[in-house]
């Protein structure tokens, strides 16, 4: 049989290996230079774009820190013109005059609604205390 005959085996291993060292030379020295500079290219795109976006986000946590300070600070001073106001009022029996309270809670609202989302004003509990004089202290 034709198939098994010595001679003819010989010869196809040898261009066998001959073709495998071709494409094997071709891949190495043309494809694979191409390969490796996509994928450095393509890491070094990763890499900057997860900087800048690590930038951002500290930047956005700053300011969230320095928004949500202002906001305690005025939150408290509102709670304090509260309670000093609603104290006198219920010791005094007189009307409270609430309009420097209504000027700070409307600017922070205001402040609120320009700079910030929609999450923010859901902590925000604005109740009438003139219209409820029990108070829990």
């Amino acid at each position: 049989m034709p198939q098994l005959d010595r001679i003819i085996v010989f010869s196809q291993i040898f261009w066998l290996f001959i073709t495998f060292i071709v494409l094997y030379t071709i891949l190495l020295h043309f494809f694979l230079p191409l390969f490796l500079k996509s994928l450095k290219s393509r890491k070094q795109i990763v890499e900057a774009n997860t900087l800048e976006a690590s930038s951002i986000e500290n930047s956005f946590l700053i300011k969230q820190n320095i928004l949500r300070k202002v906001l305690t600070k005025n939150l408290t001073l509102v709670k304090k013109l509260l309670t000093t106001d609603s104290i006198f009022l219920a010791l005094t029996k007189k009307n409270l005059d609430v309009q420097p309270v209504d000027i700070k809670v409307g600017n922070i609202i205001r402040n609120t609604i320009l700079y910030c989302d929609s999450q923010l004003l859901n902590f925000l509990l604005l109740k009438p205390k003139p219209l409820n004089l029990k108070f829990r202290l």
